[in-house]
């Protein structure tokens, strides 16, 4: 339990600064390190934000804390941080908590999520967030389904706030919602490959590749990937390095003309695990 007081105290480190208006929703340095293709990946706590049915294969306890922020810009970035454990024949469940906006006010997410196994191919997910801007409240409702179509193929399917949910009655401001369906494969031992496409709405289509080599399994991770929406086309590259269950991550977005670059970093821990 020591490593998780670690990880909260970096998380309050970080409090002051944040995104704005849930925007940059999705975390998690092996997700964002393969380009956002990981809907059919979905391991993990990452698996939260990006298919809670990657959580029926949850192992142990775990628990990550986030930070993204980019170069250059002193103030704006993201902080989140996730705890959950294996729960036996109900699954996966996890809780997490992210921070957006800036001083003085800050939005902020709080997630149930719940990943479990409805045959030994096929796995269902969703996730319960309470959003909070102000004195305002707002809930929405994730969906994630996972299949194993073949022993080297996984078909996941993503859906965020398909309720809608919303701030304001007069004049509304809709939070972020959309869909993705992701394709991956472990067609070699140490490498995972992943393609994705996804939409929301009033938006063009994303679609994104992925891959994912385990230098050393278990221990050391490169990673890389490609997302295009329109006319941006971003590239993604990132790491990792595990020993004794801790964890630390790191991953960049960049190739915008016009914005600045993402960094994001990670620290996780694993104990328990059968």
């Amino acid at each position: 339990m020591k490593i998780l007081v670690v990880i909260l105290l970096i998380l309050s480190a970080f409090q002051n600064i944040s995104y704005a208006a849930f925007g940059d929703w999705q975390t998690g340095c092996r997700a964002k390190g393969m380009a956002g293709a990981y809907t059919g990946v979905a391991e993990g706590l990452d698996a939260i934000r990006w298919n809670p049915a990657g959580l029926a294969g949850l192992a142990g306890w775990q628990a990550q804390a986030n930070l993204g922020s980019r170069t250059g810009i002193p103030g704006p970035a993201n902080t989140t941080a996730s705890l959950g454990k294996n729960m036996g024949r109900w699954g996966g469940m996890a809780l997490a908590i992210q921070l957006t906006g800036s001083e003085p006010e800050y939005d902020q997410s709080f997630v149930f999520a719940h990943g479990f196994g409805m045959t030994d191919q096929f796995s269902f997910g969703y996730d319960l967030n309470l959003y909070r801007r102000g004195t305002a409240y707002s809930a929405g409702v994730d969906v994630g389904l996972l299949a194993r179509v073949h022993r080297i193929w996984r078909v996941g399917c993503f859906g965020h706030n398909f309720n809608h949910p919303s701030f304001g009655t007069e004049t509304p401001y809709e939070l972020p919602s959309g869909i993705a369906v992701g394709l991956a494969c472990q067609y070699l031992p140490r490498w995972t490959g992943s393609a994705e496409a996804g939409k929301e709405p009033g938006h063009t289509a994303c679609y994104k590749i992925g891959t994912e080599w385990a230098v050393k399994q278990n221990v050391f991770n490169l990673r890389g990937g490609l997302s295009s929406q329109g006319r941006v086309t971003l590239y993604s590259l990132g790491t990792d390095i595990t020993a004794s269950g801790l964890t630390v991550g790191y991953a960049y977005e960049g190739g915008h003309q016009e914005l600045a670059g993402n960094h994001q970093l990670g620290l996780a821990y694993k104990w328990g695990a059968k």
